[in-house]
């Protein structure tokens, strides 16, 4: 996700007191954006289900010759944009830097002893919920017969519950994705929000945290993630979103200034978009191009990733599209979606096996969709406000302990 993560909520991430402070006004456009990411996300785990699309994702290059017409046109065209799933979550992890170093632009009121635990309750009272789906999910369809011609991905997907699975996706820090997938880009959100104190110092040095001692503690847990998890290439995307967060300013004037005249501002733009189109789906447009190799490929979907987000900022036409009712609805509940989505597309094409897919694909995103709305009421919303008392008791209670002034 979130999860980019993928929260719906994460411009309201502040855990100052509301008198004192308020929180960053909404960007109705990123909501969007992250609807519209998670929607890309769920068509290409629907999609993973096909044989023919399963193995494109493998292996690009070697699908060509058995794909149909129709298929290679979803694979090979622009249109593979919409199930470009990798380049979802690049999206994802920029725009999680991106507003998460926004909310700490004023250190003075952002009360760092409240974010921690507020932030934790948030994603995971959530995850918890969603693993449970999941494990309930498998018990039930986990061995049912959907046919020997069953996709690679879907033979790799969970079928039975174990011990080991349940806890490396509750607890999101050691490894994850074994009863759902998507929980091991949650990893890396979790990862982030942790170290979010060096993401600050790094990019916003002279507004970084006033006691040194969250910085200090930060970074033994940031040696652990990048030395023993690996995890560089993926908290690197994060210090993209929170490099655009502390130049979002300079950004904003480079853009007026390019964009001075229609002609020059359809230019940009257009430029943008179409870097966006080659560049995040940079597997597969660049793959079998010797003078790109394959370590670049991230590289490039990440800063189409950015441009993304900042088309998203300043691209008035950008904007509009993505604060359609549609796009607004399902970035309010793309967490939810991005939680719950897999294992309900797994357990409907078990269901219906190989031979009857063409039923259980729509099936399984109307489902995936109406579970995520309540998935969205009945527990993320309850952990959103459990969060925030967390933040408003936390506060509360240091400003009654606090010494009082002397005259």
């Amino acid at each position: 996700m979130s999860t980019a993560s993928t929260t719906t909520d994460r411009t309201e991430i502040t855990c100052a007191d509301p008198s004192e402070r308020r929180p960053a006004p909404r960007l109705a456009a990123l909501d969007g954006l992250r609807g519209l990411a998670c929607l890309v996300v769920l068509l290409h785990h629907t999609l993973l289900t096909v044989p023919v699309f399963s193995a494109a994702s493998a292996d690009p290059l070697s699908s060509r010759a058995e794909a149909t017409p129709w298929e290679l046109a979803l694979t090979w065209s622009p249109l593979h944009l919409l199930w470009e799933g990798a380049g979802a979550v690049w999206v994802f992890f920029v725009l999680s830097g991106f507003v998460l170093v926004r909310q700490v632009r004023e250190p003075a009121s952002f009360d760092w002893l409240a974010y921690y635990p507020q932030r934790l309750a948030r994603l995971y009272l959530p995850v918890f919920a969603a693993v449970a789906l999941a494990v309930t999910l498998i018990a039930l369809f986990g061995e049912a017969d959907h046919g020997g011609a069953a996709s690679a991905w879907m033979q790799r997907r969970a079928e039975d519950v174990t011990v080991r699975g349940v806890v490396a996706d509750s607890t999101l820090l050691g490894g994850a994705g074994f009863t759902a997938s998507p929980l091991w880009s949650l990893q890396w959100e979790v990862w982030f929000s942790l170290l979010l104190p060096l993401f600050v110092l790094a990019v916003r040095p002279r507004h970084a945290v006033r006691r040194p001692v969250w910085i200090g503690l930060t970074i033994p847990l940031a040696v652990l993630a990048i030395v023993g998890l690996g995890g560089v290439e993926y908290l690197t995307v994060f210090l993209v979103g929170a490099i655009l967060a502390a130049a979002n300013r300079p950004i904003e004037r480079l853009v007026a200034r390019l964009s001075r005249s229609r002609v020059s501002a359809t230019f940009l733009w257009a430029g943008c978009a179409l870097w966006v189109v080659v560049m995040l789906p940079a597997r597969w447009t660049l793959s079998g191009i010797p003078v790109v190799p394959a370590w670049m490929h991230q590289l490039l979907s990440v800063s189409a990733a950015a441009v993304v987000v900042v088309m998203a900022l300043h691209c008035r036409p950008a904007a509009r599209l993505l604060t359609a009712r549609v796009l607004l609805w399902s970035g309010a509940v793309s967490f939810s979606l991005y939680l719950v989505h897999e294992p309900i597309v797994v357990a409907l094409a078990r269901v219906f096996g190989e031979d009857r897919l063409w039923i259980a694909l729509p099936i399984g995103i109307v489902v995936a969709l109406t579970a995520a709305a309540v998935f969205q009421r009945a527990v993320e919303q309850p952990a959103t406000t459990l969060s925030r008392w967390i933040g408003r008791t936390i506060k509360g209670r240091r400003i009654l302990t606090a010494p009082a002034a002397v005259d």
